[in-house]
């Protein structure tokens, strides 16, 4: 009678099933594969956050008022849930125009309050609102303005020689995120559009100083995170 074969033999288990040491390796590796994944997410979700946190759309109406250079009043369509008013007051961040009234009026004043007006009064606006401090204060919301077809109105203020930019601390922007180029005016007008003898540019004019400590940047945290989920 011939012997009976044996169906499996240790040779074909061994093929058939992974070493230990292998499926350790390979839980190794589908564990690392799960830091990552969690760790993109984590990064794609902040950085959704983040730019929502800056978009332009915080507040959108008509301009119906200009108070001066840096200063007008808008009529709102759509805003966040900090604003309960219909008509807000808008103070142009980081910038400051020469005054137009008061003591330290002058025909530079005049000159921006007028480009502005030309440039705003009636027109739809989008504003990024400050969100560290809202508002200044006076009371005026300051943020960022753009227009309709997305050019940045603070930066064209700048650019005409009407206002001077300037880092102010008591709100959350940084003039460089949203002013890009490689000509700026840095605390001067230009000498070709306003009158230099006459305006004397006041660093603190209507806003107090705050304190300079800066709050930890988006990337900061977003490597951080990798960082921690990698190790």
């Amino acid at each position: 009678m011939p012997a009976v074969q044996p169906v499996f033999s240790s040779k074909s288990f061994s093929k058939a099933f992974l070493p230990v040491e292998g499926m350790r390796g390979a839980y190794k590796g589908i564990n690392e594969f799960l830091k990552l994944t969690v760790a993109f997410l984590i990064m794609h979700l902040l950085l959704l956050i983040a730019l929502a946190s800056g978009a332009p759309d915080e507040a959108t109406g008509r301009v119906v008022h200009v108070t001066d250079g840096d200063t007008f009043d808008v009529q709102l369509q759509s805003h966040d849930d900090r604003i309960s008013d219909e008509v807000i007051r808008v103070r142009l961040a980081d910038l400051d125009a020469p005054e137009m009234y008061g003591e330290r009026a002058c025909e530079a004043g005049r000159i921006a309050g007028e480009y502005t007006r030309s440039n705003l009064m009636d027109s739809i606006v989008s504003l990024d609102i400050d969100d560290k401090n809202g508002q200044d204060d006076y009371g005026r919301w300051m943020a960022v303005c753009y227009l309709q077809d997305g050019r940045n109105f603070n930066r064209m203020l700048i650019d005409s020689g009407n206002a001077a930019k300037k880092d102010f601390k008591n709100n959350e922007f940084d003039p460089e995120s949203w002013y890009i180029g490689d000509q700026y005016r840095h605390e001067e007008y230009s000498p070709g559009d306003v009158d230099q003898e006459n305006y004397i540019p006041e660093a603190g004019s209507d806003i107090s100083q705050q304190n300079d400590a800066q709050d930890k940047s988006w990337w900061q945290l977003i490597l951080e995170i990798i960082a921690s989920a990698s190790s």
